[in-house]
């Protein structure tokens, strides 16, 4: 169970997020049972805390205790290798091979941009608006430097007005 928390706690980005990688994985070995999910996840729902921490749950009723410590142990896996990189980044960051790596990870990055961004407006349909909105928030995050989150919400402002006009 351990090594399927753990796998499904890289591959999510927390909260519930890996819900149905450990369904999938769960249900059909027949090591869990829906019953025992909804119960997990109620009582995720309902304590103070993360999200997340609804796997403890799972693995208590999965296992006991024992079950419950190796799925803390294993949410708790990835963020603690998150914090230990992002030190040993702090000590080599101005390195000329990290910022080459860095600035070649950047390319890829904007490089997986344009096919997804193209999927994703032939999905929904193109029309002028889109096309503006996306020229725009390229434009406005590119070169101006203006937050992510501000040009997201200014582009869903101008969706929005748009959107009950037409």
């Amino acid at each position: 169970m351990f090594f399927y928390v753990l796998r499904a706690s890289f591959l999510s980005s927390g909260g519930t997020g890996n819900l149905s990688n450990l369904h999938d994985s769960f249900i059909p070995n027949g090591w869990a049972t829906d019953a025992q999910f909804v119960q997990a996840l109620t009582v995720g729902q309902l304590s103070p805390g993360p999200t997340g921490l609804w796997v403890v749950s799972l693995g208590y009723l999965m296992l006991g205790p024992w079950g419950s410590v190796a799925a803390l142990a294993a949410i708790l896996i990835p963020p603690l290798l998150v914090v230990g990189v992002e030190k040993l980044y702090s000590r080599v960051k101005h390195h000329p091979a990290v910022e080459g790596f860095i600035r070649g990870l950047n390319l890829a990055v904007a490089g997986v941009f344009v096919p997804v961004l193209v999927k994703i407006l032939q999905g929904s349909g193109v029309d002028d608006l889109k096309l503006v909105l996306v020229a725009a928030a390229f434009t406005l995050g590119w070169f101006k430097r203006i937050p992510v989150a501000a040009v997201i919400a200014a582009c869903a402002a101008v969706g929005i007005i748009a959107g009950s006009t037409a």
